[in-house]
């Protein structure tokens, strides 16, 4: 079984994306760790260690997950202190489950991993490629096919060892009607909205005002230290414009890569095919071929027919089937005979009778696309750059060790460095981490480090040659340096006053707020302008929404004394009061009733399987060094910014 799954071992690509790919230019827990920490444990499960090196790679891991999806994430989200510990916490389920999967000899079948393969929906793009593709893909990320069966294998051990509960569990019908019926209760309210937008327009602060809170906030208005720098960046692209294309090598790669600039040819046809079982007998193959022959001997008759004929063939599993085959290349049917049949025919040919798994095929060929190559002059520029591009790379292989020298030894300017590779010298203000969206060496954490390290600020010293991307070194210079400090009140007074006039304005919205809660707690005919029916399910009519916080605190409010009054305070700072009158349960019809079985079971099996769990880090003594996590954890969150 696991011979077809070899000839198709891309599998994955998706599922060990996490696990293959490294991370570059992130500051992860390495930043925090001196080299005699990496084998320091910081937590175990059965017995084996987990240190900070694992929980630095997970790290690693996890990040370049996150960036593979979202190129532009500020990198600062991912390297707070509960970012670290779900990636530790990752490695210790990850154990546990590896554990289990060891102790309780749980094992999966060569059959099952095939199945995972050729049925997850996972994978259907690269059941799709082509097996040359493929066998690249999975050599890029270093991976054999029986690498990748194993661990698909061992994914799906890991599973068996936590879903055993989970996929035969069973809701209580009690505890589903308990469910439905508060999912699907709604509530009418009356409400009224305290918008601080609406005090913020007549508050106007008094110089004494904005003079107090300046100096109470003083650690808001404080700006971070930064420098001016000039720099310069060898790179292959820098160094392209120093290159030229020879013409004669420019005609020569066009004359010995003319497949790369040919269109692949594809072909299209009709088919008619007699079909034959794979356990069939001699005498059902003979009957099976007779038929086919018979087929083609009447199609021949009238070949402008063919395709009318093949579509009019029942789709009833009868002894034939007919259809059409879109436009393909070659190799794509993975039939070798019916490949060379097709690829060796005219528009309009009909093939012979062809054997094939399945039984016995004719074709008739419909269309032919494709296979034109592109001039030279249509490709020139393409190559020229190529070419460039190509000599570039040798040119900064061969300058970047003379670029690292020049910038160290000369390291009181640039300019000699500047001279000596033809580079143009850049500008740029700085902090000491990389401002969100930052790309190429401006988001180089090493760089940066480097920049505010003591020589290079008291000195004015070259940075060192920093590998700020693949094939890419940057150095530096401060050419002015500004501490942190707090910026002086003139300069941020706009910010002051809308600071104060926001306070203000949201300390009166809550007065006022808690002020209307107490009246019509005390007066029940009390009416409040506003009136909706809330529920948990979104509301579709195009009535203007209320808050999610206000519908939420009156699905919550406790109705069994007669109607209540809450107060709720909203995100931007503004207060509501809200009377919930009475609840007015939602029948939910068929449709809905299905969909919310499904998702309340598919809850009741998650929190089963969680349960789980956490019975086996008990059985396998999972172990956790609370005051070494802690503290790495917290050099994460005061790290500057």
């Amino acid at each position: 079984m696991f011979d077809f799954v070899r000839s198709h071992n891309r599998v994955l690509q998706v599922m060990l994306g996490i696990v293959i790919i490294p991370v570059f230019g992130f500051v992860g827990l390495s930043s925090y760790l001196q080299p005699n920490e990496a084998a320091v444990p910081v937590a175990s499960v059965d017995g084996h260690d987990i240190t900070h090196a694992d929980w630095d790679a997970q790290r690693r891991q996890d990040i370049d997950q996150i960036r593979s999806r979202s190129p532009q994430i500020d990198l600062k989200l991912l390297d707070t202190p509960e970012a670290q510990r779900r990636s530790l916490d990752a490695i210790v389920r990850d154990r546990v489950l590896l554990a289990a999967v060891n102790r309780e000899n749980l094992a999966v079948s060569d059959e099952r991993i095939s199945h995972e393969y050729l049925t997850n929906a996972e994978f259907e793009q690269l059941r799709a490629m082509p097996k040359a593709t493929r066998d690249a893909v999975l050599a890029q990320q270093g991976l054999s096919g029986n690498a990748l069966l194993e661990n698909i294998g061992r994914q799906l051990a890991r599973n068996q060892a936590q879903q055993g509960v989970a996929i035969s569990g069973f809701m209580p019908a009690s505890s589903l009607k308990a469910s439905t019926d508060a999912w699907f209760d709604q509530r009418d309210i009356q409400w009224q909205h305290f918008d601080t937008k609406d005090y913020a327009a007549a508050i106007q602060p008094t110089d004494a005002q904005v003079e107090a809170y300046y100096k109470a906030h003083a650690a808001d208005f404080v700006a971070p230290e930064q420098a001016k720098i000039e720099y310069l960046v060898l790179d292959a692209p820098a160094l392209q414009s120093q290159v030229k294309a020879d013409p004669t090598l420019v005609q020569e790669y066009y004359k010995n890569n003319a497949k790369l600039y040919t269109t692949p040819e594809e072909r299209s046809a009709s088919y008619i095919l007699a079909k034959v079982a794979p356990n069939a007998s001699a005498a059902d193959v003979a009957k099976a071929k007779a038929l086919a022959e018979s087929e083609l001997a009447e199609v021949r008759k009238n070949p402008a027919g063919f395709s009318d004929t093949a579509k009019k063939i029942p789709q009833d599993n009868g002894p034939l089937e007919g259809g059409d085959l879109d436009f393909m290349r070659k190799g794509a049917l993975g039939v070798p005979a019916l490949d060379n049949a097709l690829f060796s025919m005219k528009p309009g040919d009909i093939s012979d009778v062809i054997r094939i798994d399945s039984g016995f095929q004719i074709v008739k060929l419909t269309g032919v696309r494709g296979g034109a190559v592109k001039s030279f002059d249509e490709v020139k520029g393409q190559i020229e750059d190529q070419l460039k591009t190509q000599e570039a790379q040798k040119l900064f292989t061969a300058d970047a060790d003379k670029f690292s020298n020049t910038v160290y030894e000369q390291a009181d300017s640039l300019d000699p460095a500047a001279k000596a590779f033809q580079l143009t010298k850049q500008t740029a203000t700085v902090t000491r981490q990389a401002a969100p969206g930052a790309t190429g060496p401006l988001a180089s954490q090493k760089l940066l480090a480097d920049v505010f390290a003591s020589d290079a600020i008291k000195g004015k010293h070259n940075t060192e040659a920093v590998e700020s991307g693949p094939s890419q070194l940057v150095s530096a210079r401060v050419v002015e340096y500004t501490a942190q400090h707090t910026r002086p009140l003139a300069e941020v007074h706009d910010q002051v006053v809308d600071a104060v006039r926001k306070a203000q304005a949201l300390a009166n919205a809550k007065k006022d707020g808690d002020a209307r809660v107490a009246a019509a707690k005390a007066d029940p005919a009390l009416a409040l302008p506003l009136t909706a029916t809330v529920s948990r399910i979104p509301d579709r009519s195009g009535a203007a929404p209320t808050p999610r916080e206000v519908t939420m605190a009156a699905l919550k409010a406790d109705l069994s004394k007669g109607p209540t009054v809450v107060g709720v305070a909203l995100p931007d700072g503004s207060y509501a009061a809200v009377r919930v009158l009475k609840s007015t349960p939602h029948v939910p019809d068929a449709n809905e009733a299905a969909q919310a079985k499904d998702a309340f079971t598919n809850a009741y099996e998650d929190a089963e399987a969680q349960a789980v769990y956490d019975s086996l880090k008990v059985r396998y003594k999972v172990k956790m060094d609370d005051a070494r996590i802690a503290a790495v954890t917290s050099q994460a969150s005061s790290a500057p910014n």
